[in-house]
């Protein structure tokens, strides 16, 4: 089996007015419920520095995340 290439991972730099909206990888959890009338999909992120950090990871996705998933500009 062939190995696979090493990746060095390269510090990712911030902006002077930036900073990371956690100090360690922001878990990801995906939960799907098992209702035959409305089947869900829930993602769960922690890990967050704070709350205001967790707000704001929130906002940004409910912004952008339609347009990432359906690859459209129109919002619903």
């Amino acid at each position: 089996m062939p190995k696979k290439p090493k990746v060095e991972e390269i510090p990712e730099e911030l902006a002077e007015n930036e900073t990371f909206i956690s100090d360690e990888d922001i878990d990801i959890e995906v939960m799907c419920t098992s209702d035959e009338e409305e089947p869900t999909v829930y993602v769960k992120f922690t890990n967050f520095a704070d709350v205001e950090d967790a707000e704001a990871y929130a906002e940004f996705l409910a912004e952008t995340l339609p347009i990432l998933l359906f690859e459209t500009t129109r919002m619903h």
